[in-house]
């Protein structure tokens, strides 16, 4: 099949310039512009990709959002919002195994690229009389760190996803929140095992105390709620709940004007939207080349399961290259002729994210895996038995879910 061998010289293509240390956008930029000249395409079909990939007020918006997280991460911690939720949260928990897993759980809420390391440091802290071993402390800090990736909309894997897929950011997070509360079950499984139930340091004290520090955890995280609840409830696109929750979180402590040209130069990234820009030529060109239907035919006609194809794909370009925005950006757009249309095709479209996800947990490529194991002096090996059967347990509910869905719809 030619569309077959032009589809493995580019990827072939990015893993090469992915090898050289290309940054992500041009390479994906450079992905598009050959596709599109491998398939010969002509003058005026380049000037409509171009028009849809570059000039589309829905991808613009894309960027504004994704911008939008990074300004309101830096602004969360800026105000001092995020670390006033953590020692309240602290002073809340009675049990230290529950401290351990929601203190790099709350960091995690915000989508920042090495985020695990916020949280390294207060999970060492938590649990510095405990005879942990450096594996342990690891899994604890990365596990919990990424249990929201699934379901929660401000994560680029989430948002991404739904704007190529076409399936709607509040469907998707619906199937999403089964495999988060699979990632938290079998992380307690797998990362309390031999830790006895403890003092996490000084709790609050019953009632009134206590509903004060739960009320100073969701004060400081309102302008966070606000924003899940807009994206996932109400459907505001998070372009406009994101920028509207930086304002609710910066205008109640009056940061000072010279302070956002900083938070601005600092924090806002165009290498970020060229990378969305990169995907979605990479999107249209592929689109106009008209390819993936004659391999999805093909396939089809082969005998080629789709599920497999849906699971190899993403896990595959997630492993090799240890980002989310990669393995999205490059393998949906090649997916999406294979997901029916219809109720089932969120759950088909989260069982490949999940297939994703679990692969770009155990990459060794993946900054937050890294980073971690630097920190703590863990030995990779030891880390990686600890991983292992959390990310089987995840992968294994997301196809038992698929399927689940698929039988009780017929």
């Amino acid at each position: 099949m030619p569309d077959v061998l032009h589809l493995a010289l580019v990827l072939a293509g990015i893993l090469v310039l992915l090898r050289l240390r290309v940054p992500l956008s041009l390479t994906l930029m450079a992905s598009g512009a050959g596709l599109g000249l491998l398939y010969r395409l002509p003058a005026a079909a380049w000037a409509e990709v171009l028009g849809r990939a570059l000039g589309s007020f829905e991808n613009l918006k894309l960027v504004i959002a994704l911008e939008g997280v990074l300004l309101f991460s830096a602004v969360m911690k800026e105000t001092g919002a995020m670390r006033a939720a953590i020692a309240a949260l602290r002073r809340l928990c009675g049990d230290v195994r529950l401290l351990l897993a929601a203190l790099p759980a709350l960091v995690g809420l915000l989508p920042v690229v090495g985020g695990a390391m916020l949280s390294a440091p207060l999970v060492d802290e938590a649990s510095g009389e405990m005879a942990l071993r450096p594996e342990r402390r690891t899994f604890l800090n990365y596990w919990f760190r990424h249990v929201w990736e699934y379901s929660l909309p401000t994560f680029p894997a989430v948002f991404l996803t739904a704007s190529i897929t076409q399936v709607g950011v509040p469907d998707l997070v619906l199937a999403g929140l089964p495999l988060t509360a699979v990632a938290i079950a079998a992380g307690a499984l797998a990362g309390f095992r031999g830790i006895a139930p403890g003092a996490g340091g000084a709790s609050a004290s019953p009632g009134a105390g206590a509903g004060r520090e739960l009320l100073g955890v969701l004060r400081n995280l309102l302008p966070f709620v606000l924003v899940v609840t807009a994206t996932a409830v109400f459907e505001v696109h998070l372009a406009w709940s994101i920028l509207a929750g930086t304002a609710l979180a910066a205008l109640p402590h009056r940061l000072p004007k010279k302070r956002w040209p900083g938070l601005l130069r600092g924090h806002l990234s165009m290498d970020l939207a060229l990378l969305v820009w990169g995907i979605m030529l990479f999107q249209e060109t592929l689109q106009a080349s008209g390819a993936m239907p004659r391999i999805a035919e093909g396939l089809s006609a082969r005998g080629v399961p789709p599920l497999l194809l849906a699971f190899l794909l993403p896990a595959a370009i997630a492993f090799l290259t240890g980002y989310t925005t990669a393995f999205v950006g490059l393998s949906f757009p090649v997916l999406v002729p294979f997901f029916p249309d219809g109720a089932l095709r969120a759950w088909y479209v989260m069982f490949a994210l999940a297939g994703g996800i679990s692969a770009h947990m155990l990459s060794p490529m993946h900054a937050c895996l890294a980073m971690t194991l630097q920190y703590y002096h863990a030995p990779p090996g030891a880390a990686y038995r600890l991983l292992l059967l959390p990310v089987l347990a995840v992968l294994l509910a997301a196809a038992a879910q698929l399927a689940l869905v698929g039988w009780l719809r017929g």
